[in-house]
């Protein structure tokens, strides 16, 4: 069955709120819809409320249940478990980085790394002994350490040498406010309860998210919808400033903001809910048994690395910058006649892997629907292989 990513429906990163709310369960809630319940019972409750306690909610949140969500046999595939040569592209930006750092201390640090694949995949290969890998999650239960070592916060990583910091669909996991312009006025989106059944309401926008649209020099058009986060630039604003020496790399569904919220081609925003392969635009269904998800603006990146003296080397298609990282070289982009195939079962799985793996660089996948920013402190800002040809 071909697996859905989050192209096909619109991060899974930190496991617990990247906001400060406090969610203690009550005595006598059962389930995530008693939690609901006991809030909606004191009034409406904000989407980006409601979409904190759906997926961080220690007990019943989507991110706290046993299985992990992410996978070909889960709710959806994320680009490092659809085809190893995700991670055999990154390794070859590894490679050059260390090779511009030589006799100096480096750590590879993947942010939001969840079950450490991806970061375990990388620290596979042979590298240096001045090579360090480490992990990065609020939660670190469903973590398989091997290679990396694992942290719950930046604060716990080293700040000797050099770093080149990765995150990929970290962001997009961030609570986000849906929001509508009416009139004269932005409203804010918010859940309540009516007749058992949870709906949605609007109430006029705080002053917080006028300013986030007039700051930036955008205006919706009358009934457009978007979705934002502040986080997304504070957060970035904190990674920026804690590195000292070298490489952030970010991978994630998005967009600057002027496609962002293009009153056309974005008129209901992006907001999207993923459960069992499929998506859906019905975010209030099932709370708890669903993933919700918003695509990043990537200009409130880009402009909180540059305010802590982080230069943009390249902002494009993740399909540009894998195909730039060497992507193709690898024995799945083979042409089929070199390949040395023993069974049919053997054929149908290599087909499989490479349609896979294709689906990371053509048009119509996943590496058109992603982006990469990559801002550089402190080290040399020119001549890295994603800079050839970038448009």
């Amino acid at each position: 069955m071909r697996q859905i990513t989050k192209a096909e429906k619109g991060a899974s990163g930190f496991s617990e709120p990247a906001l400060g709310c406090r969610m203690p369960t009550v005595p006598g809630e059962a389930s995530m819809r008693d939690v609901l319940r006991n809030m909606l019972h004191y009034g409406d409750l904000s989407f980006r409320d409601f979409m904190e306690l759906a997926l961080y909610h220690p007990e019943f949140g989507y991110y706290a249940r046993s299985q992990n969500p992410v996978g070909k046999g889960a709710d959806y595939v994320t680009a490092p478990l659809l085809s190893p040569v995700f991670s055999f592209a990154l390794s070859n930006l590894v490679r050059e980085f260390v090779s511009r750092c030589e006799g100096v201390l480096c750590s590879i640090v993947d942010i939001g790394c969840g079950d450490g694949g991806l970061i375990e995949s990388i620290a596979r290969g042979e590298w240096p002994d001045s090579v360090r890998f480490f992990g990065v999650d609020r939660s670190l239960e469903r973590v398989d350490c091997g290679e990396a070592t694992y942290v719950r916060t930046l604060g716990e990583l080293p700040r000797d040498g050099v770093q080149l910091f990765l995150s990929n669909e970290l962001y997009d996991a961030f609570p986000f406010a849906r929001l509508v312009r009416r009139g004269e006025h932005v409203h804010e989106l918010w859940v309540k309860e009516r007749d058992g059944v949870l709906d949605w309401a609007e109430h006029e926008a705080p002053p917080l998210y006028d300013d986030y649209f007039a700051e930036r020099g955008i205006e919706l058009a009358e009934g457009q919808f978007a979705d934002v986060s502040p986080e997304w630039e504070a957060f970035h604003a904190d990674v920026a400033r804690f590195l000292r020496r070298g490489l952030i790399v970010t991978i994630d569904y998005g967009y600057p903001a002027d496609k962002l919220f293009h009153p056309r081609a974005r008129r209901f925003g992006t907001a999207a809910a993923y459960a069992g392969q499929r998506v859906s635009r019905d975010l209030l269904a099932n709370p708890g048994e669903q993933d919700l998800t918003a695509h990043v603006n990537f200009s409130d990146l880009e402009r909180a690395g540059a305010r802590e003296g982080a230069t943009t080397l390249f902002l494009d298609r993740l399909a540009r910058f894998l195909l730039s990282l060497g992507i193709t070289n690898h024995e799945l982009f083979r042409p089929v006649h070199e390949l040395t195939i023993e069974s049919p079962e053997q054929g149908m799985a290599l087909m499989e892997a490479r349609e896979e793996a294709r689906r990371l660089v053509l048009p119509d996948g996943i590496g058109e629907e992603m982006r990469v920013l990559v801002q550089a402190k402190n080290v040399a800002l020119d001549g890295w292989p994603f800079q050839t040809n970038q448009m």
